[in-house]
């Protein structure tokens, strides 16, 4: 019974030094591992679409394959039936085909007319018909030259659906491979000594990655730059204006630049001299440079007027790259001890920020309006960085103040053990 009595209180000071030790190891290993990525994430990412392949060039099609498709079409919901656009049945009871060139035509007779489009779908434009006339297509048209696109190649003869329903031929998503049924033949633009590869420069593009990959139906397709019925290629003079569209402050530096006047002294086309037109690649900042494959080096060497200038700009992107990665690693290290650098992240995203705009002040083709976004995003960078300092360097004092605690809990329960073992048994 003594004996009992004797041991209990040095099992109740064992208890306590347990903890203390698993406090003390914690306070030396406390760090929580970056979460991975979750499986869903990996799987959104390998599911993403793909670049579709070119549509399939339109053919005839059968009596019963025209009937089947006419009753999901627009025009049969609106009431209007085949004897709307080809005209009464013949004597053995078929309808006559409607000739390529007299296509158009025959659509405009509806679609050119205000009031008869009133009563259906107001929303619709009534200058279609005009604007194709206008357009490549129209004029090789008018001079019987049937290969060339008309109003069915793009929307269908029958099974028509609205353009804003995502399974329309011309929807955001299908521009591109509907245009290229005809673009990427290369038997079909080898007379009009076009290029068939127009699609697939376009597929590898950045625009091509942000419509169909990440679903963003804003991003430039064929009928962007080109127009719809109006299609046409953007001459020298116009490719500008119709970048400007989308890229308003690049289009208003550049504009406000030297170089504007001198690439029109050359006649060379603003936009497409750095970013050509279909193939267009996300911007880098190892364009800029005058060694290697950078951009710059196609034109300019160390002897031009503006070779320091060039030099600046790319150190300076280089330089608040550096210190983002460096201020990232450092913030996410604090994070994942578990300590608070909310400050730090908005200091980082304005850093990011400043790095971005910097890209597109570089159409300025000057110094200036860029070093002074520079210094901000590198006095955001060194904030986010002091924050991360300051996380870490707390986290030290804390792990210090924690093993010197645990350091006298420790002293305490080894001399409260002695005490018990001294007392007299009972």
């Amino acid at each position: 019974m003594s004996r009992a009595l004797r041991v209990t209180p040095g099992l109740l000071a064992l208890g306590l030094l347990v903890p203390a030790l698993g406090l003390l190891a914690g306070s030396i290993t406390l760090r929580a591992r970056a979460p991975e990525a979750a499986p869903q994430d990996q799987a959104a990412a390998a599911k993403a679409p793909a670049v579709p392949a070119p549509a399939a060039a339109p053919t005839r099609s059968t009596p019963a394959q025209a009937e089947a498709a006419f009753k999901d079409d627009v025009h049969a919901k609106a009431g209007l039936g085949c004897d709307s656009c080809h005209g009464p049945k013949k004597a053995d009871g078929s309808y006559a085909p409607i000739a390529r060139t007299a296509i158009a035509p025959t659509c405009a007779k509806c679609h050119a007319d205000a009031s008869f489009m009133r009563k259906f779908a107001p929303q619709v434009r009534v200058d279609q018909y005009a604007q194709y006339q206008t357009s490549v297509h129209g004029q090789q048209m008018a001079k019987g030259e049937t290969r060339v696109a008309t109003c069915s190649d793009c929307h269908h003869a029958h099974g028509i659906v609205q353009v804003r329903d995502t399974r329309s031929p011309v929807a955001p998503a299908h521009v591109a491979s509907t245009c290229a049924a005809c673009h990427a033949d290369a038997a079909r633009m080898t007379p009009f000594s076009r290029s068939p590869e127009v699609f697939a420069e376009w597929s590898q593009s950045v625009h091509a990655t942000a419509l169909l990959k990440r679903g963003d139906t804003s991003a430039p397709t064929c009928s962007t730059c080109h127009g719809s019925h109006g299609a046409t290629p953007p001459g020298v003079d116009a490719v500008a204006n119709v970048c400007a569209q989308c890229h308003v402050r690049e289009a208003e530096l550049f504009k406000g630049s030297k170089k504007k006047d001198i690439f029109a002294a050359m006649g060379q086309s603003d936009c497409l001299v750095c970013h050509s037109n279909h193939r267009i690649e996300p911007p880098d900042q190892t364009w800029i440079g005058l060694e290697g494959k950078a951009l710059c080096a196609t034109c300019h060497d160390d002897t031009v007027p503006g070779a320091a200038v060039i030099k600046s700009v790319r150190q300076g992107f280089d330089d608040l790259q550096l210190r983002i990665k460096d201020a990232d690693a450092l913030l996410t290290r604090a994070e994942n001890a578990g300590m608070l650098i909310e400050d730090g992240k908005l200091a980082l995203h304005d850093a990011s920020e400043a790095h971005v705009r910097m890209r597109v002040l570089v159409h300025a083709f000057a110094a200036p309006p860029f070093d002074e976004v520079l210094k901000e995003g590198v006095a955001a960078a060194e904030k986010a960085s002091t924050v991360g300092h300051e996380a870490m360097n707390e986290l030290q004092y804390r792990r210090r103040g924690l093993a010197v605690a645990t350091l006298v809990i420790l002293g305490f329960l080894a001399t409260l053990f002695v005490k018990i073992r001294k007392l007299p048994a009972i």
